[in-house]
This record gives structure tokens, C-alpha cells and sequence, in this order.
């Protein structure tokens, strides 16, 4: 059946006093208030991050519970490209999702893009929180989601396995480290580092993608020291058991080898580290209530003081401007909190990963498999 409840443009205010979070606006009487909202979210710690910063925050201010979805992101993409586009309501209503995901599903107008008036804390996020402007000049001044929070893949090593802590990427080529290198299998994290040190920018790589094959050519020398590709759990092991001397990795697995007790420490290499985001966004063909809720969830995720508890919880920066930033951060380029840090480090824009990302993946393995 279809619907006829309209909700006019509304001014959503959001005021912070400690933990506290109230919505001033409501939707029009006429619109139900729905007793759930759905997030797709990653499980395990990610999820424990999202709910206690922002879930909790979003039920203590509306009376609205928030379920999880743990659909793999690119099994719900797989869905909604054939759902929405069909008319049908999605099984999901915020997507919380990597940033190239959302960039994509924006492209294919698949979201409910989000204006200023319905979330107004987007006029707090970091210019690097904004989506790509090949997107943006889709959707005119909204937003079709918004990145919520850096990361970077750092080089990690172990102590005892290094002769001097490294400060450039080109130690990963020093001999003795042959067979004693470890990276994802994909390569993820590293493409760029690749490219900067072929002397290739992320900025030049969409108008000219044939300056990518000096990093490949790059990685064809380096190959024969690398002696780890794997996984996320892979790297925690490896560390563990001390198998590798210098990995690229996510902090996350860098963290978790040392809850294990391992030593392991990581370094920002002067060259810089790579800088990807996550997103989220609200799907399209939602019931007029339910998109203004679901709306109101990343108004608050956007809030800076949750933008500061998620990102304690997360071990991810946060791209809020004035959200609370971790003692364990300040100062670290490996979390991007001042301008500096973004100015050394690479970050790679969501168009640039959406165009190109799986060709390097599969590059990547053809020189390293």
C-alpha cells in the first residue's frame, strides 16, 4: 500500500550536555514513530563501539531501539542493487559501510541523500568527512553519507626481529629482512605507499591511471621479501609467534597481538601512511518516518562528543571538528587528528578506491603470487 504520510522540512536541533543528547524537532504528528531502527554493522568490537558511543546515545534521546544487521557489506550491496531499484522498501535502514561502498551506491543512486536542515551536524565534519565532488555534484548541496572516521595501515614491527626501528618504507627492501615482510594479500594498504615512492601521487591517478605501473614495477623488486601474505588474524599471529619482522597493517591487529601479550610497536614511516574512512548512509525507499529517523541516527553519530567516546572505543580518529580526542592519539600520525598528520599521510579519496582498487588488488597478486 502505498503511503501518503508527508513530512515537511524540519530543523532538528542537537544539544550536548555530558552524555545527554536531546532532539528538538519532531516529525509531523501524522508520522509514525517507529519502535526500531536497523543498522548494518560489522560485529564483534566494531559493533560494541558503534552501540555504546552511538546506539545508546540515539535510544536515550529518542525511545527508539536500534537493531543490528551483520550482513556482510558487499552481500547487502549485492541486494539492494536489485531491491531498490525494483521499488522495494531495503532490509536495512542506516548502511554503516566502507567509504568506497558508500561512494558507489551513491553513483547509483541507491541512498537518501541528507541536507543540512535534516542533519545538521555535518556542518561539524572535517572536510575530509565530505563525499567525493564526482558525487557530490550529483546531489547538488546534500550529502549521500558522510565518512564518520579515519584509519591507517601503519608499519608495524617487533623488536626484537628489527636492527634499528625504521623510519622510511624503503627498509622493507633491506636484505635481511628477505622472507620477513608481511602484507595483506590483497595488498590493501599499501598501493599508495607504492605509488609515492615510484613518485606517483593519489591526485594524478585518475587522469592519468598508466603512472600506477612504476609502483608495480616497485613491488616486482620487493617480492622476494615478502615472505607473509594474509589476513587480519594472520597478522596478529605472526606477531605472536615473532614469523615476521615488519607487517602493514591495520592498528587493530597491532593492539590485539599486544592483549595477547606480544611485543610488537609501529612506526609512520616519513614517507607516510595510507588514510582510508568509513561512511554511513541511509538507504532509499524508506517509509517517510523511517528516513527521518534513521537521519537523526547519524545526526548523532556526527555529534562531536559522541564522534570523541566512539572513537576512544573504535581506536579510530575521529572527523568531527572539537570531538574529544584520546590521550593514546594526540600526537601520532598513525591517528590523523591535526592537519599535519593529514598533510604527511596519504588519503586516498573514495573515487579514486571505487575506480581502481580491485585492478590493484588483482595486479598486486599476479607480482606477489
Amino acid at each position: 500500500m502505498k503511503r501518503s504520510v508527508v513530512i515537511a522540512a524540519i530543523v532538528v536541533i542537537v544539544i550536548v550536555v555530558g552524555a545527554a543528547i536531546w532532539i528538538v524537532g519532531q516529525p509531523s504528528t501524522t508520522a509514525e514513530k517507529p519502535t526500531s531502527i536497523v543498522v548494518r554493522a560489522w560485529g564483534g568490537g566494531w559493533q560494541y563501539a558503534l552501540h555504546e558511543a552511538v546506539g545508546k546515545a540515539f535510544e536515550e534521546a529518542t525511545g527508539i531501539k536500534v537493531e543490528y544487521d551483520y550482513t556482510e557489506d558487499s552481500e547487502l550491496q549485492a541486494r539492494i542493487r536489485e531491491i531498490i531499484p525494483a521499488g522495494q522498501t531495503p532490509p536495512v535502514d542506516v548502511n554503516w559501510t566502507i567509504s568506497t561502498n558508500a561512494y558507489l551506491e551513491a553513483q547509483w543512486e541507491l541512498v537518501s541523500p541528507m541536507s543540512l536542515e535534516e542533519v545538521p551536524n555535518l556542518a561539524k565534519m572535517r572536510p575530509e568527512a565530505k563525499p567525493a565532488a564526482s558525487v557530490m555534484a550529483k546531489y547538488g548541496d546534500k550529502w549521500p553519507y558522510v565518512n564518520v572516521y579515519a584509519y591507517t595501515y601503519v608499519l608495524a614491527y617487533v623488536p626484537d626481529l628489527v636492527t634499528e626501528v625504521p623510519d622510511s618504507w624503503l627498509a622493507l627492501w633491506e636484505p635481511q629482512y628477505k622472507g620477513k615482510i608481511a602484507m595483506y594479500d590483497d595488498g590493501i594498504g599499501f598501493h599508495a605507499v607504492l605509488a609515492r615512492l615510484a613518485g606517483v601521487e593519489m591526485s594524478e591517478v585518475l587522469a592519468h591511471p598508466e603512472k600506477m605501473e612504476a609502483a608495480w614495477d616497485l613491488l616486482k623488486t620487493l617480492a622476494p621479501n615478502i615472505g607473509g601474505l594474509g589476513e587480519d588474524p594472520d597478522f596478529s599471529m605472526w606477531i605472536e609467534r615473532k614469523e615476521m619482522a615488519l607487517l602493514v597493517t591495520i592498528l587493530t591487529n597491532v593492539f590485539e597481538a599486544k592483549r595477547a601479550g606480544a611485543e610488537v610497536a609501529w612506526v609512520v614511516p616519513k614517507e607516510g601512511v595510507e588514510v582510508h574512512t568509513d561512511a554511513l548512509e541511509v538507504l532509499k525507499n524508506l517509509p517517510p518516518e523511517r528516513d527521518y529517523w534513521a537521519k537523526q541516527f547519524i545526526n548523532i553519530a556526527c555529534d562531536p562528543e559522541v564522534q570523541g567516546k566512539w572513537a576512544e572505543l573504535l581506536g579510530c580518529p575521529p572527523l568531527a571538528m572539537g570531538a574529544p580526542i584520546p590521550d593514546y592519539m594526540k600526537g601520532d600520525p598513525a591517528f590523523p587528528t591535526e592537519p599535519e598528520h593529514w598533510e604527511m599521510n596519504i588519503f586516498v579519496p573514495e573515487d579514486v578506491l571505487a575506480q581502481y582498487q580491485k585492478e590493484w588488488f588483482a595486479k598486486f597478486q599476479e607480482i606477489t603470487g
